[in-house]
């Protein structure tokens, strides 16, 4: 079973599996500690640059490490099954997550938006 993180470097989403201590990235080599088991993490989208950030369940904000913008985490902070959506960047092919429902997302390593609308109908 694989779990996911971001990358504390390029902040792509990794996948890696249960009980590695840490990840190295492909893309930008960044090693990126695992939390600890029994962590639970959350994710909400950077309202200042529409970064995916992940955080500790529980936390009451988050600062941003692209943008340093502070978001305040929603009080109901567990997604609703099938909230998050993935889609490779148009560009550079960063596999990315945004919400659904979305009609575009930006990516945050090569800035290029991709429509999520038109990438559905070509895919």
């Amino acid at each position: 079973m694989q779990s996911q993180l971001v990358c504390s470097g390029c902040r792509t989403v990794l996948l890696y599996p249960r009980g590695a201590a840490n990840v190295c990235c492909a893309i930008c080599n960044m090693v990126t500690a695992v939390p600890p088991a029994g962590m639970e993490m959350a994710q909400l989208i950077c309202g200042g640059c529409r970064t995916l950030l992940m955080h500790a369940r529980g936390a009451t904000s988050v600062r941003c490490s692209c943008c340093h913008t502070v978001n305040l985490v929603p009080a109901a902070a567990a997604p609703a099954p099938n909230s998050a959506a993935h889609v490779n960047c148009g560009n550079c092919h960063t596999m990315l997550m945004y919400p659904a429902g979305a009609p575009s997302v930006k990516c945050a390593i090569c800035h290029f938006i991709t429509n999520v609308n038109m990438q559905a109908l070509f895919s």
